[in-house]
């Protein structure tokens, strides 16, 4: 995370519930950090899109909130905060 934040990139949560990359604690690190947080299901087809739910599961128990999740932004917002990393 120390490398995030001195590289200004964001952090992704696979919402694959077979990955969740990023847990609840490391999310919520990572908020306090201001790093931030993209939610992908990492889909292979539109089938794949279903486990979205697993990762805002994993984003609403790290404590994040919609305007924490780079990828739930408005698009000017969305491409605003792009420009800022």
């Amino acid at each position: 995370m120390k490398a995030a934040v001195e590289n200004g990139v964001l952090l992704e949560l696979n919402a694959n519930p077979a990955r969740l990359d990023l847990n609840d604690t490391h999310a919520s690190a990572a908020k306090r950090l201001g790093i931030p947080i993209a939610i992908s299901t990492d889909a292979h087809s539109t089938d794949g899109l279903d486990v979205m739910r697993y990762g805002i599961k994993q984003a609403r128990r790290a404590g994040l909130t919609a305007g924490d999740v780079l990828n739930t932004l408005p698009v000017d917002q969305f491409l605003a905060r792009l420009r800022k990393s």
